[in-house]
């Protein structure tokens, strides 16, 4: 098969470009990678679309989010979650919960999925869907599926949208700087983490290497105005600054600050998962700190050669991609994957990153630093879909072209089943069972406020009704009232200390032996919910003098006298009016920047079409 030259949804940005056109595909051809991406989509989450919510450790969905100062990270939580929370209790009023979480993982893997296929610079259909199927089957998307960070995994699959937008700024295309701030906007709603990558690989992309020539390798599309690198560099930062404001900016006017978890470093460091070591393992796109949701079989014999064969090819395409269209932007997007695997495996040396977490602004990034390693794997599956071009291109037959493509693209798959269906079974969907609408009803029904405090003390529970997969606690989203449960995160030999100052202060009088009930006004709290899990059946003696309002087999829910204004208020954080204007204005601004990004969109764009054809007809 002859190599051509990419077509105009290649990496290089070349929509504008006057180079040769490229040989064109069948409409069979241009459809097969999204057809071949969106199968394997259904591959992994067909037993997570039926009824009920998917509640996986940190991903947990609810009925309906309340609208508090949480959600603009201006409660007692460090803004981690901030914006996801927000939009996603904005959209749960405007669709179902369960039916929005199905959406948006459908929407992550079949975006991620389709965004690397077509930023693959080669015409061949075979190796655009090798692409996208390794961006969207790997041992990353296990991992953080099974770990629940969804919203990571937002930013995960913007990523390839904000290199193409990038290298279409640095060609000077018209409406570049547009779509990189619209795609920047999608990958700020993940939250701090995926924002960071997303905006670093931004950079690179669109300003790396400073001295490149204005426009990259090729020419100037005609007439098209191109930036030069310091004016990129500029654009891209103050896009990046403002769309990640709403986590930032909270996280900068905290009152005290973000507190400081030096432990946290060593918890959440890199680990070797197989026989390859630390940096092994970050490299075949593991490496995650929890052990529970590494995926079976890696680093065992049969693994580690499949998985060479795939990286071989990933290298040869690679040579060919340095080697074609627009190579600033790839150098750019190389040297994101080399910084993310280096600052992912730095997480791993004793003592290297912890000063960073105790005392710059914002160290607490590089915790769970396994998650820089994204744009590697956006790095490999690009090459490996160029590589896949060329290896078919070796064969002279028909047939074996078209059996070594299938095989090619079933490549990733064969080397990582078990995350075929839903995990192998390890994701699933469960209902909240009707007494927790009950127990909502009965707290939001009384007048007198005050928190929830939710037993057993534990952060992540596994309910019976979940399958027992364990889970964030549900209660801290679900209910109206503020709910205050153990902040501390509980590990093998080792516990982060939590960031709630709630938290501490009832640590003592529920894990003691005495009675709680007469400690519960003055520590703010109105109401006790006991859930029936693990050694749950204690606290019925404990909490003698609390009226029992609900008994159901699955939870307890006590009231206890009513709480002053005083002892509530001593255990949350006095934000400052003028710090909550700064952060609503700052949300506001990231809101307008968005809304105006998503308006040169082809989707807005073929809406706007639709409502003048529509306008049109009726003056008809």
């Amino acid at each position: 098969m002859r190599l051509g030259p990419p077509d105009r949804s290649t990496l290089a940005g070349t929509e504008d470009a006057p180079h040769p056109a490229p040989r064109p595909l069948r409409p069979a051809g241009r459809l097969a990678p999204p057809l071949v991406v969106g199968a394997t989509a259904l591959l992994i989450l067909a037993p997570l679309l039926g009824p009920g919510y998917v509640l996986s450790y940190d991903m947990v969905f609810v009925p309906r989010i309340p609208f508090t100062w949480e959600l603009l990270g201006l409660g007692t939580s460090v803004a981690r979650a901030v914006p996801s929370d927000l939009l996603a209790a904005v959209a749960s009023r405007l669709l179902p919960a369960e039916v929005l979480q199905k959406l948006i993982l459908v929407g992550i893997l079949v975006g991620a999925g389709w965004g690397a296929a077509r930023l693959t610079p080669t015409p061949s259909s075979a190796g655009r869907a090798a692409a996208g199927v390794l961006y969207t089957w790997n041992a990353f998307v296990y991992e953080r599926l099974l770990i629940g960070h969804w919203a990571l995994l937002v930013s995960y699959a913007a990523l390839p949208w904000v290199v193409r937008a990038a290298a279409a700024l640095r060609r000077g295309g018209p409406g570049g700087g547009r779509r990189l701030a619209a795609w920047l906007a999608v990958a700020a709603c993940g939250g701090p983490a995926g924002g960071v990558v997303a905006s670093a690989t931004a950079l690179l992309v669109a300003c790396c290497p400073p001295w490149a020539p204005a426009g990259g390798t090729l020419r100037p599309a005609r007439g098209a105005r191109v930036p030069g690198p310091l004016a990129r560099l500029g654009l891209v930062a103050a896009m990046a600054l403002l769309l990640n404001a709403p986590w930032w900016l909270p996280s900068v006017l905290r009152p005290g600050g973000v507190p400081d978890r030096p432990a946290g470093v060593e918890a959440f460091a890199s680990r070797a998962d197989g026989p390859l070591g630390t940096l092994g393992s970050l490299a075949t796109l593991g490496g995650i700190w929890n052990a529970d949701v590494v995926p079976p079989g890696r680093g065992s014999w049969l693994w580690m050669p499949a998985f060479a064969m795939i990286a071989t090819v990933a290298v040869a395409g690679w040579r060919r991609v340095l080697a074609r269209l627009d190579r600033e932007a790839a150098l750019g997007l190389a040297a994101a994957a080399a910084l993310g695997l280096a600052m992912a495996a730095a997480s791993a040396v004793p003592g290297l990153l912890g000063p960073v977490v105790e005392h710059v602004p914002g160290g607490g990034l590089v915790r769970d630093a396994q998650k820089f390693v994204a744009p590697l794997a956006l790095a490999l599956a690009v090459g490996f879909g160029v590589g896949a071009e060329w290896l078919l291109g070796l064969l002279a037959s028909t047939r074996a072209r078209r059996l070594a493509a299938a095989l090619l693209v079933a490549a990733p798959v064969l080397v990582l089943p078990a995350l075929a269906w839903g995990a192998g079974g390890r994701l699933g969907t469960a209902g909240y069972p009707a007494s927790w609408a009950e127990a909502r009803a009965a707290m939001a029904a009384d007048p007198v406020p005050g928190a929830v405090l939710v037993l057993p003390w534990h952060l992540y529970v596994a309910f019976p009704w979940n399958g027992g997969r364990v889970s964030l606690q549900p209660a801290q989203r679900f209910f109206t009232r503020r709910a205050v449960t153990n902040d501390d995160l509980e590990l093998r030999g080792l516990t982060v200390p939590g960031e709630d100052p709630w938290s501490p202060r009832l640590a003592p009088l529920v894990t003691g032996a005495g009675p709680i009930t007469p400690g519960l006004p003055a520590a703010g709290v109105r109401w006790v919910l006991v859930e029936k899990v693990g050694r749950w059946s204690g606290y019925h003696a404990r909490l003698a003098g609390a009226d029992l309002v609900l008994d159901r087999a699955d939870l307890a829910l006590y009231r206890s006298a009513a709480s002053s204004t005083e002892s509530r208020a001593a255990f949350l954080p006095r934000w400052p009016p003028a710090a909550r204007a700064a952060v609503v204005a700052a949300d506001a601004a990231a809101l307008g920047v968005a809304l105006w990004a998503a308006g040169g969109t082809p989707v807005a764009r073929a809406l706007r079409r639709l409502v003048d054809f529509r306008r049109s007809r009726r003056r008809e």
